[in-house]
């Protein structure tokens, strides 16, 4: 994750992400997620390479907007390599295809504004923001503060 979210990230924090890296992915805080039950953990392997994480959550709803019978898309970073292949897009219809049989009626997923490609990504299969916040990490320039929460309601009888 050091170099596959740095790749990404570095230019919105003072300190290149670092702290944020050291908050997410300290053995701490990876126990946590990988114990609760709502949270499902894959390293993504190309060719036996390590390609980046995908996490989701179930059911799960943001604070700042009431999603219901939700999957929230927690984390899917790809090293840049795997950028443009379908790669995103095979795990997201995983994320799909697993909220689809829990009954469950929409995914969900945070987007950093300034990630204009993301959000390309995102609406290109079926994401709308429905919320907008600033993020209250003082270590993020505060030009790049602005996050989407993005919303795709399943159609029913799929």
């Amino acid at each position: 994750m050091n170099k596959i979210y740095k790749d990404a990230y570095r230019h919105i924090w003072i300190d290149e992400g670092d702290w944020y890296l050291d908050l997410i992915y300290c053995q701490k805080t990876l126990d946590k997620e990988l114990n609760r039950e709502r949270s499902h953990y894959f390293f993504v392997e190309v060719n036996g390479e390590i390609a980046g994480i995908f996490k989701y959550d179930y059911p799960f709803s943001p604070r700042e907007t009431e999603i219901p019978k939700a999957l929230k898309i927690h984390r899917l970073y790809l090293d840049s390599r795997y950028h443009g292949t379908g790669l995103a897009k095979v795990l997201m219809e995983q994320g799909e295809s697993v909220a689809i049989e829990n009954e469950l009626e929409n995914l969900w997923l945070e987007a950093m504004a300034c990630q204009a490609q993301a959000l390309r990504f995102y609406e290109k299969i079926g994401y709308q923001i429905v919320h907008s916040y600033i993020l209250p990490f003082e270590r993020v320039l505060p030009e790049y503060r602005l996050i989407h929460i993005m919303k795709k309601t399943l159609q029913s009888g799929i």
